[in-house]
């Protein structure tokens, strides 16, 4: 396997159109890893930080990990077809699968934390929780609030402070 570092924002177009499609967010507590299809995410600055913004449920294994890990990748195929897995991790739950293991995807350690990344796609960012944020109900618009929130799940917005962003190639 082959890495390629690249600055944080370089392949943001690539990701962005990616993300409308889904990308694996991935996390790791003890000795669980679990990874989930998201599709809400941006890259932004804070307090001078390039960070990845992403959004995760309460009701999410994800979340739970999340509150213990404070770290994340996101990995993002941008030339592979992962359609399939992708609807996969978005509509069944870590809690009684191994989504990883159920989708044939491969793994391997971050370069800079310990949750690993998805090495069947191509682009990666490693992630270190710096703040989050829980979504207030009562600012969300109404029509909105009917279409994403009927059952009030609601998000937690994280801020992962990027330490690291590349590309890799070949097996």
């Amino acid at each position: 396997m082959e890495y390629k570092d690249i600055k944080y924002n370089e392949l943001s177009t690539e990701m962005m159109n990616q993300m409308k499609k889904g990308a694996f967010l991935t996390t790791k507590d003890k000795n669980k890893v679990n990874t989930m299809t998201i599709a809400w995410a941006g890259i932004n600055i804070v307090w001078n930080k390039n960070v990845f913004v992403i959004y995760v449920r309460y009701s999410r294994d994800t979340f739970t990990m999340l509150e213990n890990s404070h770290e994340f990748t996101i990995s993002v195929p941008l030339e592979k077809d992962l359609k399939s897995e992708l609807a996969y991790c978005g509509t069944n739950s870590g809690r009684d699968k191994d989504k990883i293991k159920d989708c044939g995807l491969s793994i391997t350690k971050g370069r800079k934390i310990e949750t690993p990344i998805i090495t069947d796609c191509e682009l990666h960012y490693e992630c270190k929780v710096i703040y989050k944020q829980a979504m207030e109900p009562g600012m969300i618009p109404g029509d909105v609030k009917e279409r994403f929130y009927s059952n009030n799940d609601f998000h937690m917005i994280y801020y992962g402070e990027i330490i690291d962003s590349y590309l890799i190639k070949g097996e």
